[in-house]
């Protein structure tokens, strides 16, 4: 808990200000890579390695068993979300009756695998499974997201498909930057092993790839479709973390969304080795998404593309720039074509959206992402730059 003292303060005097004063510290560069022969702390049957502030926990067995080596391993980290959440609550959201309805809502609709998870984590991080909801909560809690993200094949690719990601979020989310990590799941009842890439204790699916390189990211589509379910339903992310377990083929997205009714407003971008695909998933529907772009692009911010929902086009303003950001990706791209892999993506990415990219003020972490070689390289905004990450043999590992 050595950053409580920092993120009170941050809090307490800056909160609307602090992702500026982060972004202006110094950028480390070291591209790793963090492999699974980095491993340097075992518990049971997981395991954790780190570079740099980044982290990849590697878990195996039960729902509980996992949750068990989780809350060990990731015991420091578990605890200063938790503390930050509670800042948050106190000195930012400023209504403690509403997080509790946030945390309410969510553990009613936890499966009970995860309940499994939690209660696992609370036998051995010292914290309740109420508080490690809360922790699973921390960005329900403390915004709204306003995210990008690019996909280049084909014609458009200099190799194989390479995604870049811009993860955005409130200002406050930059004092989480030595909280961000990979977690890869291996459960024990013969579904697919899965890595999510999120703050710590969030266990659901916001950027998410498979052993079979299914590779799924998603944005905030409220702009477009401010709707609300008309009755209950489970939260947008716990069915994307479900699905990632099972998905083995691209194609079967088709099914999971024609199946699956939302929440909430979304843009679901998944992508294998060869392709992508957009899904624009609210209350009311789902509707492919990506249908103005050449075959080999795909580029997505925060509203809906698809003309057949007759939703208005949002404005800059009402969509967080989300207008400019996906017009300077796609000229990016565009200027790019045939040129772009990994490092070229990374350059992409990180153009400022003043300079013609969409990078802002609010990005908080980053993501390039060749599903063919299960390769992740994930930069931190105020924290590391670029650290590669060796899925392949985290995803492919043995418990043996």
């Amino acid at each position: 808990m050595k950053r409580k003292g920092i993120i009170l303060i941050a809090l307490t005097l800056a909160l609307m200000f602090v992702s500026g004063a982060c972004a202006e510290q110094e950028q480390k560069t070291d591209f790793g890579p963090i492999t699974i022969e980095s491993v340097e702390q075992v518990f049971e049957q997981g395991c954790r390695a780190s570079m740099n502030g980044i982290s990849v926990v590697s878990l195996h067995g039960t729902w509980r068993e996992m949750g068990r080596q989780y809350g060990m391993l990731m015991k420091e980290e578990l605890e200063e979300v938790y503390f930050f959440v509670e800042t948050i609550v106190e000195y930012s959201v400023g209504n403690a009756q509403k997080a509790e309805s946030i945390v309410a809502l969510q553990t009613a609709q936890t499966p009970y695998r995860i309940n499994a998870f939690f209660e696992g984590a609370a036998e051995t991080s010292g914290l309740t499974v109420k508080q490690l909801q809360m922790v699973n909560a921390v960005e329900r809690i403390g915004g709204l997201p306003r995210c990008s993200a690019a996909f280049c094949w084909g014609e458009y690719a200099a190799g194989p498909l390479v995604i870049g990601r811009n993860y955005d979020y409130s200002e406050a989310f930059a004092l989480l930057k030595d909280d961000v990590a990979v977690t890869v799941f291996h459960p024990s009842d013969g579904s697919l092993a899965t890595a999510t890439v999120g703050y710590v204790g969030e266990i659901y699916a916001v950027n998410a790839i498979n052993e079979k390189g299914i590779f799924l990211e998603l944005n905030n589509g409220k702009p477009s479709a401010n709707i609300k379910s008309p009755n209950s339903r489970i939260t947008g992310t716990t069915m994307l973390f479900s699905a990632m377990f099972e998905i083995d083929e691209l194609a079967d997205w088709e099914l999971f969304f024609n199946t699956s009714n939302c929440s909430s407003s979304y843009i679901i971008n998944v992508a294998d080795s060869s392709s992508a695909c957009s899904y624009e998933w609210c209350p009311i529907g789902v509707k492919h998404g990506e249908q103005t772009l050449p075959e080999g692009l795909l580029v997505s911010t925060n509203y809906y593309v698809n003309k057949e929902w007759l939703f208005a086009v949002p404005s800059d303003a009402a969509s967080w720039e989300g207008l400019t950001r996906r017009s300077n990706l796609i000229a990016l791209c565009e200027a790019a074509k045939g040129e772009v892999d990994a490092q070229r993506m990374m350059k992409i990415i990180e153009t400022p959206t003043e300079e013609g990219g969409a990078q802002n003020e609010l990005t908080v972490y980053q993501l390039v992402v060749v599903p063919e070689t299960l390769t992740l390289w994930l930069r931190v905004i105020g924290g590391t730059d670029w650290i590669r990450i060796d899925l392949a043999g985290f995803l492919q590992e043995s418990n043996d």
